[in-house]
């Protein structure tokens, strides 16, 4: 297992470039050609940085970086020559990926960037997938690398980059939540043209959290370096003679949130207030905003349940919840801007189980725990029944498969003794029953 207990020694591999140890960020700056700092144009936007959880095939060669095609620079493979596939598993599940969105999210607030989950469809972003070691993209197995950023250059943005973060090498790190967010924050920062400084707070140095007591992009200068045992000489445009400060080149880079006051519109068109809705539910919402929206978040009673920084179609954002417990609630839904206002708008609603023929999403939404699915798309709440367990009035007790379930008697299902049924077993304890008529040719 990993520890923080003692910081990496970098050393030269076989072709010259920097190798990092165990608990170290595999991206150097020093063994690349350094374009001169005026040739990149300021900031006309916000920056989109997309959180891959979900892993996925990348192709690595000596091309550009891409993260719309998936396609990495060698420079992620460790060896500077491999050519290969590199297969990034999901994210550990020993892991909290909620609060390393948010923190990873807290080290960017004072920047312009939208943090996403969900991969943009055009235009530009860096992406960070946090998964998999360092053998995923052909580093040697006994690395105990932690990240790399694949990046055409390093001291401006790559503007389409990639920042691999090995999730699976920070299981046994002490406060290995805090210690993965900072990896991510500190990859995505060598895309946003960022070099190591041995500021221990600092999150481009290699100083641990856990020896920090935190991390954050800061102003001060610094001493390039990985930490103050590991000193070098800048790369790239300096404050000062051999300093740098990631604070200062991401505000030149990336550029500071707007600061403007006026808020975003919000319209909820579902659900309704004064309802009663089943555990797992949807949240559709308008919203916009005169410079750029953020997010729109659902809350429920203080604790979040949700959030989406991308619309699913013009100004439409669709949030799930999923498994809220059962009572009575303030469901909260805010529409954030990117210089931090809010709209707001509460409703009431009622959260419980749905009876015989309630609406539901999952099975854990019944009592009965099983939802069933029409051929419709709709969903509903049944049973299993038999001779002496008989369906309520207006449900008939219908077989499905090798078990009878009870069906409204008039709910548009359309099946009768003939048709075909399926039974879908989902992931969990109970099962989800899709209702399908049988296609005649």
């Amino acid at each position: 297992m990993l520890t923080s207990t003692a910081l990496a020694r970098p050393h030269v591999g076989a072709n010259g470039n920097l190798i990092r140890d165990a608990h170290s960020c595999g991206t150097t700056t020093t063994a690349y050609p350094v374009p001169n700092i005026s040739t990149f144009a300021a900031p006309t936007g916000p920056r989109i940085i997309y959180l891959n959880k979900n892993g996925g095939t990348y192709n690595v060669t000596n091309g550009a970086t891409d993260a719309s095609t998936n396609s990495a620079n060698t420079i992620a493979s460790g060896d500077g020559g491999t050519h290969m596939n590199a297969v990034i598993p999901p994210i550990d599940a020993v892991f909290d990926w909620n609060y390393i969105v948010q923190c990873v999210k807290t080290q960017y607030k004072p920047y312009n960037v939208i943090i996403t989950e969900t991969e943009p469809t055009s235009g530009n972003y860096v992406e960070a997938v946090v998964g998999g070691d360092g053998a995923s993209t052909g580093w040697s197995a006994s690395s105990g690398i932690l990240g790399v950023a694949s990046a055409d250059n390093f001291c401006g943005v790559t503007e389409k980059g990639i920042a691999f973060s090995f999730a699976h090498n920070h299981i046994g790190i002490t406060k290995q939540n805090d210690e993965l967010c900072a990896t991510v924050a500190h990859e995505v920062g060598h895309l946003l043209a960022l070099e190591h400084e041995i500021a221990s707070k600092d999150t481009m140095s290699y100083v641990p959290f856990a020896s920090s007591g935190s991390k954050a992009f800061t102003d001060p200068s610094s001493q390039c370096g990985t930490d103050a045992q590991d000193t070098n000489p800048c790369s790239c445009a300096q404050t000062a003679p051999n300093m740098t400060s990631s604070g200062m080149r991401l505000t030149q880079f990336v550029g500071l949130r707007p600061i403007e006051t006026n808020p975003p519109t919000l319209d909820v068109t579902s659900p309704g207030d004064q309802v009663t809705l089943p555990p797992s539910f949807i949240v559709t919402a308008d919203a916009s905003d005169d410079t750029a929206m953020d997010q729109v978040a659902v809350l429920l009673g203080a604790n979040t349940m949700g959030a989406s920084t991308m619309p699913t179609s013009g100004t439409t954002y669709t949030i799930p919840v999923n498994n809220a417990a059962e009572g009575t609630y303030t469901l909260e839904v805010q529409a954030i801007d990117l210089a931090g206002n809010i709209t707001k708008k509460d409703l009431a609603v009622v959260i419980a189980k749905s009876d015989l023929g309630g609406n539901c999403l999952n099975s854990s939404d019944c009592i009965a725990n099983m939802c069933a699915a029409k051929d419709d798309g709709s969903h509903f709440c049944t049973q299993v029944c038999d001779a002496s367990n008989a369906c309520p009035d207006n449900f008939d007790c219908t077989p499905v498969g090798e078990q009878s379930l009870c069906v409204p008697s008039s709910g548009g299902c359309n099946i009768g003794g003939g048709d075909q049924r399926t039974l879908v077993v989902l992931v969990g304890l109970s099962l989800a029953v899709v209702l399908r008529r049988r296609r005649r040719a």
